[in-house]
């Protein structure tokens, strides 16, 4: 009888200690599953928020192209206003006096020839480029000026290009047309591709708004990009 009360007692501190064992177990088991559930909550809540941002993402770039789109519209009307406009670069500050408008008609005749305009040039408006006026030593302003007729730009800038270097009063004169600036930068990414042209002597021309052309012998090739050009 001994020895049996002596082994019941042995057998109830063992399930004694395997119960609170379990009951530890249990415990660990209920705080991980706290956490999962923790976690699992997060992972929800991390995944509505990824939803709406990739929803707000999609929108700005819907948005961003119709602005990239707007953007594009307006240089293009821009330089459609500015289509009869051409730059003149050269001429010393004050030279034009008090009527640039008459002093440019004349100019355009008399360096360009009387032949160059089918009928009498006319300037609608001129005025130098918005800047301070230069100090003495200073490069001077560019002249801004607009033809009545947009013909008469393409027959100044065809008879500049074939007289070559243009003089005035021993000044040297360059007619540029007049175009945004964004158009400006354009046109100034295929400056590479223009002095290759140059040294391989090949004849090229930059068509608007910023496309090249370039002659080869089977024909003529066009570069909307100025890395392939």
């Amino acid at each position: 009888e001994a020895t049996l009360r002596i082994l019941c007692s042995v057998l109830a501190t063992f399930l004694q200690k395997e119960q609170e064992r379990l009951e530890g177990r249990k415990q660990k088991v209920s705080s991980i599953n706290n956490k999962l559930d923790n976690i699992t909550l997060r992972l929800d809540t991390s995944e509505r928020r990824i939803g709406d941002i990739e929803d707000r993402v999609y929108h700005l770039e819907n948005v961003l192209s119709e602005v990239h789109r707007l953007r594009e519209k307006c240089d293009d009307l821009e330089n459609r206003t500015w289509r009869s406009n051409l730059r003149l670069i050269g001429l010393p500050e004050g030279i034009e006096g008090k009527d640039p408008i008459l002093f440019l008609e004349k100019l355009l005749v008399k360096v360009l020839g009387e032949t160059t305009f089918p009928g009498r040039v006319e300037v609608e408006t001129a005025h130098h480029a918005l800047r301070p006026r230069p100090k003495e030593g200073e490069r001077p302003r560019i002249i801004i000026f607009k033809l009545l007729r947009f013909p008469d730009k393409m027959h100044t800038l065809c008879r500049a290009r074939e007289l070559g270097q243009l003089t005035y009063q021993n000044q040297k004169m360059f007619f540029f047309p007049d175009v945004s600036a964004e158009l400006q930068a354009r046109r100034r990414e295929f400056t590479e591709a223009r002095r290759l042209c140059h040294s391989l002597r090949l004849p090229f021309s930059l068509l608007h708004p910023a496309k090249l052309r370039v002659s080869f012998k089977e024909g003529p090739k066009f570069f909307n990009d100025p890395e392939e050009a």
